[in-house]
């Protein structure tokens, strides 16, 4: 395989995957929290002996947007969104899991839970009870839950050192496992409203068409390569 073929193939499964992940972020605009995906990419070069330079490009991981989006208002009480830096925190099956997406309700035990039914944590990692008649529910910048019955506790907000290394686990979740807490500073929680995805639809289909015209220039650059080897072989076989 001759280099032009070397560097329009790796070029063209890069594209693919900025497609995919461009796609994705299409798919999630209207997901509550999410962050738009971006693709990283790098650049191998390597020279057989006796040979020309090879260069291609490979994609070399991703990344998250970590801007926040803008805000929904809901009118629900226990529907919360934070105007900086950080995570909830629900408990599931698989452990501690942490989320931007605030949307809470309660569930039939009055439990502070997510859209999955995963309960909320409080600041010591416990669930959130919320008392059986109160109603004037009043959620503080700082996350604490008071009622006309009292305290009920305290959302918690966890952050990290490299919100990069944070995996998706699905459901709009993340695992941090590996990667220590810090302190939650100056945490500042809206109640009434939830976070938008930060994904601008505009400039997400701008890119899908500039990869989408970028892959066609490259499938060209390979079938006017395929034909000069092609007619290559055809005069020397003439000869």
């Amino acid at each position: 395989m001759e280099n032009i073929s070397y560097i329009g193939l790796s070029q063209q499964l890069s594209l693919q995957q900025q497609m995919n992940m461009t796609a994705n972020n299409l798919a999630n605009m209207s997901t509550p929290g999410y962050k738009a995906q971006q693709t990283l990419f790098s650049e191998y070069i390597t020279q057989p002996r006796g040979g020309d330079v090879i260069r291609q490009s490979g994609n070399s991981g991703s990344y998250r947007n970590l801007s926040v989006g803008s805000m929904t208002q809901t009118h629900n009480p226990f529907d919360v969104a934070l105007q900086n830096e950080g995570y909830f925190a629900v408990q599931t099956p698989g452990g501690i899991r942490y989320t931007r997406d605030g949307g809470f309700t309660l569930d039939a035990n009055r439990q502070l839970v997510n859209k999955n039914g995963y309960p909320v944590m409080n600041e010591n990692n416990e669930q959130i009870q919320v008392q059986q008649d109160a109603t004037q529910i009043r959620i503080t910048e700082d996350g604490e839950i008071t009622s006309e019955a009292g305290t009920i506790g305290r959302i918690k907000v966890a952050r990290f050192e490299n919100q990069q290394l944070m995996t998706r686990t699905g459901e709009n979740l993340f695992n941090a496992e590996g990667q220590g807490e810090i302190p939650a500073e100056n945490v500042r929680i809206v109640q009434g409203f939830v976070e938008n995805a930060n994904v601008n639809p505009v400039i997400e289909m701008n890119r899908m068409i500039e990869v989408l015209r970028s892959y066609q220039s490259s499938q060209r650059m390979l079938q006017t390569d395929h034909e000069r080897i092609r007619n290559t072989i055809q005069k020397l076989s003439q000869v």
